[in-house]
């Protein structure tokens, strides 16, 4: 995923409930899902995915059998506690490999039921709070995080709960914390993809490199997990210089899981940073045919708008609309993501209404961004520069918010401003978008010497 487009945790990856003393043989795994427009759903594999996932070539159909499996159990013994959450587990895997948010209804329901049964075993609660995270409902994640921590304290899935949704809370200095808490449980592919993310807000991209370098290359539970990692670790590559190690990254990640979409839309962003936009629409086009997010949908809008083809892009933004619309049905809440779409690509005075609501409900910098973004291009300059500066209060380099920095400076007339930030967007990937790359490329070229 792109992690520069997203809020979630933008990516904080997997969570692997394997060996925290929970009951046996269960081994979920979770990763807190990025919205949409952002890194996709949450990962999760079932006790029997765990068990056979090495030996699996398809994570999907694995996933299929587990859930096929469990729901036979099921219909033999409605009651079962371990099966309901089991199945909660792989339903929730089923949304990160399909994209499809209605399946978190399904998935609601079964864990409601286990909960019942037993309300106070902690990885129900640990399911529960990866449905509410992959919802954004981060506020009633934390609640539930802490509940699983009050009841087994050093149960790492519990504390990476509560590390994303704090991070999604803006409660940084807080997630820190709590993410340190996490390090003195296990260091490895639960805890460092976190301690990575936390340094990249803070603008620590080596820190962030070094982390996820290690986190690639601790045990994954599943050959999906390790590649998801992987593929940010190509993300962070990208951002520290290393291209050719980029790509090196993207591709391992797809002989770990052919048709990986997150490696595939990485691969497209490497192409838009070349200017080969012909590669870049079909990478994406790939990308968002195996996994039908908003945000491959978008950055494919984005390249064919940068090539040109403004047909093929207004459908491709319809498209993202539609899809955008399916997770808000399915009771996701996605006011930032439709925020910078619609600021982008479609209504500025509703990108402000989305924005002030996404960061009236959290102050987080990517809210105060997208705020920032929403009041630029309906023309408050003055007003967006207070909400940049604000959402880059952390040090961080992500190159979208660089851009929107200097664009904002740049209209407000601050020369060195505009020039420094949007240098260090580009500098930093200048694939982060095929349209604002270009803009920002036109900012920097009408700028006086």
């Amino acid at each position: 995923m792109n992690r520069s487009r997203g809020a979630i945790g933008a990516m904080l990856v997997v969570l692997l409930v394997a060996g925290c003393g929970a009951r046996a043989p269960a081994a979920p795994s979770l990763s807190p899902s990025p919205p949409p427009g952002s890194a996709g759903p949450t990962p999760v594999a079932s006790a029997s995915a765990a068990a056979t996932a090495p030996a699996s070539p398809s994570p999907t159909s694995q996933t299929l059998a587990d859930i096929a499996g469990l729901q036979a159990r099921l219909a033999a013994n409605p009651d079962d506690e371990s099966v309901l959450t089991d199945l909660g587990f792989a339903l929730l895997q089923r949304v990160r490999e399909t994209a499809d948010p209605s399946l978190y209804g399904e998935a609601d329901k079964v864990l409601m039921h286990a909960l019942t049964l037993q309300p106070d075993d902690p990885l129900v609660l640990v399911a529960i709070g990866g449905l509410q995270l992959g919802r954004h409902e981060f506020a009633d994640a934390l609640e539930t995080g802490r509940a699983a921590l009050a009841i087994l304290p050093d149960l790492p899935a519990a504390r990476a709960i509560e590390v994303d949704a704090l991070v999604e809370l803006g409660r940084y200095d807080e997630a820190d914390a709590a993410a340190e808490r996490l390090l003195a449980l296990r260091q490895d592919i639960v805890s460092l993809p976190r301690i990575s993310y936390l340094r990249e807000l803070q603008g620590d991209l080596a820190g962030a490199l070094e982390a996820m370098r290690t986190a690639a290359a601790s045990a994954g539970i599943a050959p999906e997990n390790t590649a998801y990692v992987t593929a940010l670790l190509g993300t962070l590559l990208v951002k520290t210089g290393d291209t050719a190690g980029a790509e090196a990254a993207y591709r391992h990640a797809l002989e770990l899981v052919p048709n990986h979409a997150p490696a595939i839309a990485g691969l497209g962003r490497l192409a838009v940073a070349r200017g080969d936009l012909d590669e870049a629409i079909r990478q994406f086009e790939r990308a968002s045919a195996i996994l039908p997010l908003p945000e491959y949908v978008i950055a494919l809008g984005e390249a064919q708008e940068a090539a040109g083809d403004t047909t093929s892009a207004a459908k491709s933004y319809d498209l993202a609309r539609a899809e955008i619309q399916l997770f808000e049905a399915a009771g996701v809440t996605v006011d930032l993501e439709l925020a910078l779409f619609e600021a982008d690509h479609g209504d500025p005075s509703r990108a402000l209404e989305l924005a002030q609501a996404a960061y009236d409900r959290a102050p987080t910098i990517r809210a105060a961004d997208a705020l920032a973004w929403a009041l630029h291009r309906s023309g408050r300059d003055e007003e967006a520069k207070r909400r940049s500066d604000e959402a880059l209060r952390l040090g961080s380099k992500d190159p979208l918010l660089q851009f929107h920095a200097g664009a904002i400076a740049a209209a407000l007339g601050d020369v060195p401003v505009a020039r420094a930030a949007l240098q260090l967007a580009l500098g930093v990937d200048a694939g982060f978008s095929a349209t604002g790359a270009a803009e920002a490329r036109e900012l920097l070229a009408a700028l006086p010497h």
